[in-house]
């Protein structure tokens, strides 16, 4: 028998008198066809799981409801939240330097998907804010091992490890990272970006010049990289050699 989740949307007054309003409430069922012209209805609990008896009404009532083909797809397990939820509470610690409390909050993401992307880039930047580098480099080092951090969905993750690899003075490792993140999208301006400011900080000026201008010439009025370029270009004419600084000047683009 084919089930399916459709969703009943009702709007109930709470409260009385002035203090009395409308909100709406939202309900899944798991529906399942008897006959043709019936279905069997079970309310779902927050976890999805089926709950109570099941009740049966017309496929003309059914009308009233809404298909959710995705409704599996698209919800987390309760694994996955508690993932999600050692991550921000990792996430919290760490922005307040509170690196003890983070790396046990990643630890705890690490014991449920050992693999994921977020905990362990957060499990390394703990070990580095927390000056135990070679611990950090062995996590960076884990990380950038796992095939499935160079996926266009995971962008943000692996563009987000470059600049922590170059933050930590990992230069090779941070150009190794945008070279295989542009070998899966070669059109993103933010990833010619940051690797030119890695070439930069590696003294190679003239790579960080042809990455920025790869990145001006894929968004032409990306005005960080257009400055960038310009304030290099500049101070080589100057005859200012290695002396210039970018540093105080730009923030990585994410």
């Amino acid at each position: 028998m084919e089930k399916k989740i459709f969703l009943k949307r009702e709007e109930i007054k709470v409260g009385v008198g002035s203090t009395a309003k409308v909100t709406t409430v939202e309900d899944y069922y798991q529906v399942a066809e008897t006959d043709e012209d019936q279905v069997e209805l079970q309310l779902l609990d927050f976890s999805g799981q089926p709950i109570g008896p099941p009740s049966v009404i017309s496929k003309e009532d059914l009308k009233g409801y809404t298909y959710c083909p995705d409704y599996f797809k698209n919800r987390k397990s309760p694994r996955e939240a508690l993932l999600e939820d050692h991550i921000k509470v990792g996430d919290r610690h760490f922005e307040k330097r509170e690196f003890f409390s983070a790396e046990h909050e990643y630890d705890k993401a690490l014991d449920i998907d050992r693999d994921h992307l977020r905990a362990n880039l957060g499990k390394g930047k703990t070990l580095f804010g927390s000056g135990r580098k070679e611990a950090g480099k062995k996590i960076f080092e884990k990380l950038s091992g796992i095939k499935t951090l160079f996926e266009k969905e995971n962008k943000h993750t692996f563009n987000e490890f470059g600049i922590e690899l170059r933050m930590e003075g990992m230069f090779d490792e941070a150009v190794l990272n945008y070279l295989k993140a542009l070998s899966i999208d070669p059109d993103d301006e933010v990833l010619y970006y940051n690797l030119g400011r890695v070439y930069y900080e590696k003294g190679e000026y003239d790579k960080a010049v042809e990455r920025l201008s790869l990145a001006l010439k894929v968004k032409s009025d990306f005005r960080e990289a257009r400055d960038f370029l310009s304030m290099i270009n500049s101070a080589r004419s100057a005859g200012q050699g290695q002396e210039f600084s970018w540093k105080n000047h730009s923030n990585d683009s994410e």
